[in-house]
């Protein structure tokens, strides 16, 4: 048996923790917080709770294999209830909302503009061959470039067209931008603009009006709640309230670390804690070679989040997800990620999970959670000189396109600004994506799962390969997992 120590009580940390468990080895993890969960941990504030994070659920057959891997059923720990339609997009001058049957889109696409329908199911079926060429690339480990003479990858290669972006793709099926638009803000998932995100992460849209997209009870967070529960059942050890400072490294070797409370040894260290904020202050300089501290600031980063979590007295007839779009998206999208001071014309992400789970607000109130993408810390933005201004954009924003007044119903309001992203939750420049996922950082170009660096040191979650993104994070977690011997097995 094996002692491993998990850094951080994240999606990743989680699973990697309940996946080592069931392979037999001695698993500890360590959480700064009182919570677990990350930057996707549960939000109290007064009589309202929310999600921090993530709120859109999709392709539960990653996190089945998760549970199924640590000898459990999701089924019989997880009720996931299904969205439809997946979402109401609010455009300038039309509205859009999009089903997980396709037979709807392909009938709403066609109302709308003759020919867009059949175009639709074009992409469907060329996103459904992509999709299963694709996947079993990221399923595996991509340590160095030999991997691309896999068979797998050979034969996903004609459908990654990496000279392409997101909407040169899409442009290439639909002469309509809100059609284009409604297949590729998804790319802000990997907290960059459809303008620059590869191609291949089309599928993304896919994995939506394909599989669907669901809700849990209580919010996305108690899926970190409910694996919390089985690890530590399952005899793993939780230590809340426990900040990691420094990694002891000799020889290549992690030989132990400090605490607030302790002095920890292990045998393998997994990191689930933001990647570049793990290397920059958990690991000092001398032990890092392929990602030193230098390159690690050179690297390219995600756009961050504005959040405002918002308790209503009332309970509105919006739909569970709604994305409401700026007059002039392209430009919205290309300051975006050109960290741009620039807060005028904003889209932004409205979740309204109140209307079918009763228990995240009291009785005829609600909780309604405001995400607006905007620029990481790199743009110098003073969140708090405009955050005030910019929910009383979102605000007026959700009058005007459905004359519904929020403000009127007000009994609390929270923010989560992207510095707070990186004072409070240790996200390295507020860029709550992580690394960002061009070419240049993809595959053996990204993080690796087994770090190079330091022999003794694994990585989970979304700045390790194959990304940001809970299904991709869970994913991470199934390939670290895999680097370590299953003791159960060999003692049959």
């Amino acid at each position: 048996m094996s002692k491993i120590c998990i850094v951080g009580a994240g999606p990743g940390g989680l699973s990697a923790g309940l996946l080592l468990l069931e392979k037999g080895h001695e698993v500890h993890i360590f959480e700064k917080d009182s919570l677990v969960g990350g930057r996707s941990k549960k939000l109290t504030f007064g009589q309202y709770k929310f999600d921090s994070g993530p709120t859109f659920f999709m392709h539960p057959p990653i996190l089945e294999e998760v549970f199924e891997k640590s000898g459990m059923k999701l089924g019989d720990h997880i009720n996931l209830i299904p969205i439809e339609p997946l979402y109401d997009l609010y455009f300038e001058n039309l509205k859009i909302s999009p089903s997980s049957d396709k037979d709807t889109t392909y009938k709403l696409f066609e109302n709308i503009q003759e020919g867009s329908g059949k175009a639709y199911l074009k992409w469907y079926d060329a996103q459904q061959y992509k999709f299963n060429k694709i996947m079993p690339i990221l399923k595996k480990p991509f340590p160095n470039v030999l991997h691309f003479l896999r068979t797998d990858v050979l034969r996903g290669s004609p459908v990654l067209h990496p000279f392409q972006s997101v909407f040169d793709r899409l442009n290439k099926f639909f002469s309509k931008e809100e059609f284009i638009h409604s297949l590729s803000f998804q790319a802000k998932y990997l907290g960059m603009s459809s303008y620059e995100a590869p191609s291949v992460f089309t599928f993304l849209s896919f994995l939506e009006h394909n599989g669907g997209l669901y809700h849990v009870e209580g919010g996305l967070n108690n899926i970190n709640e409910k694996m919390s529960q089985l690890f530590k059942e399952k005899g793993g050890l939780l230590h809340l309230n426990t900040e990691v400072k420094n990694f002891k490294i000799k020889n290549k070797k992690i030989v132990s670390f400090e605490t607030n409370n302790d002095t920890f040894v292990s045998d393998y260290f997994v990191v689930n804690a933001d990647f570049a904020y793990a290397m920059l202050n958990l690991v000092d300089k001398e032990h890092l070679k392929k990602f030193n501290h230098r390159k690690i600031n050179k690297m390219k980063y995600s756009v961050s989040a504005l959040m405002v979590y918002v308790g209503l007295d009332k309970v509105f007839d919006f739909n569970h997800h709604n994305v409401f779009f700026s007059k002039d998206y392209e430009k919205y999208l290309r300051k975006l990620t050109s960290n741009s001071d620039d807060l005028n014309d904003m889209s932004f992400y409205m979740h309204n999970p109140s209307k079918i789970d009763s228990t995240l607000a009291p009785k005829n109130h609600s909780s309604i959670y405001l995400l607006m993408p905007v620029p990481n810390n790199d743009s110098g933005i003073d969140w708090e000189i405009h955050k005030e201004k910019m929910f009383n954009y979102m605000c007026n924003t959700i009058k005007t396109k459905t004359n519904i007044d929020i403000s009127k119903n007000i009994k609390q309001v929270n923010f989560t600004t992207p510095l707070d992203w990186q004072v409070k939750y240790n996200v390295h420049k507020g860029a709550v994506f992580s690394l960002s996922h061009r070419f240049d950082q993809m595959l053996h170009k990204r993080p690796q799962n087994n770090f190079k660096d330091i022999d003794n040191m694994y990585l989970v979650g979304g700045g390790t390969h194959p990304g940001s993104g809970l299904p991709t994070i869970y994913q991470s977690a199934l390939i670290t997992s895999g680097y370590f011997k299953n003791l159960k097995n060999e003692k049959k």
